[in-house]
């Protein structure tokens, strides 16, 4: 019973004193709201994606960390060597320029507000080498105006590239080739039936 006593007395007398005012201590600012890649953990950098042509698609997370209370449009472009609709596909691309939408997730309070930019990959049957896609992050805007583009609004994770590696094969035998139909005789006639 002393114990108990002894221990409520020590609360009490800790409690006592001063309160503690954060403001008072700290200046808090609120960050401002961005939309960039997201790379893997707390990455400031975001590393080449290496894809083969036949890989399917492969996925780029653009985020927009610190929420969102309204709809993102993002618009990124696109540049490098490898030819929309030969090479690759993105849904909503046109021309070089394309849009992506980061909608608020309130169902999950700790998730990242965020979008998948999928790119379909084609295998184009031609020995090509490897080809590269590049994205670009260019501008976002919601309800309330402007969203900085890139880590904080920096260049940070701004842009994204896709190596895309080629599946086709060159032949070692050089030359032009051309090939004869003929016909197998076996006992009893041709094997076709002609």
């Amino acid at each position: 019973m002393k114990y108990i006593i002894l221990c409520l007395g020590l609360l009490f007398v800790a409690s006592c004193g001063n309160e503690y005012v954060v403001e008072d201590n700290f200046d808090l600012e609120e960050l401002p709201g961005y939309v960039a890649f997201d790379a893997p953990g707390n990455g400031i950098v975001l590393d080449e994606i290496v894809v083969l042509e036949d890989a399917g698609s492969t996925s780029l997370t653009i985020e927009c960390p610190t929420g969102t209370l309204s709809d993102i449009t993002v618009t990124y472009s696109v540049s490098g060597d490898a030819v929309q609709g030969v090479d690759y596909d993105i849904a909503g691309l046109t021309g070089n320029t394309g849009t992506v939408v980061i909608s608020p997730n309130e169902a999950e309070f700790l998730d990242r507000d965020n979008v998948d930019l999928v790119v379909d990959l084609y295998t184009d049957d031609v020995v090509d080498g490897v080809k590269s896609l590049i994205i670009t992050l260019e501008s976002a805007t919601n309800a309330e105006g402007s969203v900085a583009v890139g880590r904080g609004g920096t260049d940070l994770l701004k842009v994204a590239v896709i190596s895309i590696g080629d599946v086709d094969c060159e032949s070692n035998l050089a030359g032009t080739y051309d090939y004869v139909s003929s016909d197998f005789f076996c006992e009893g006639g041709p094997v076709n039936g002609s």
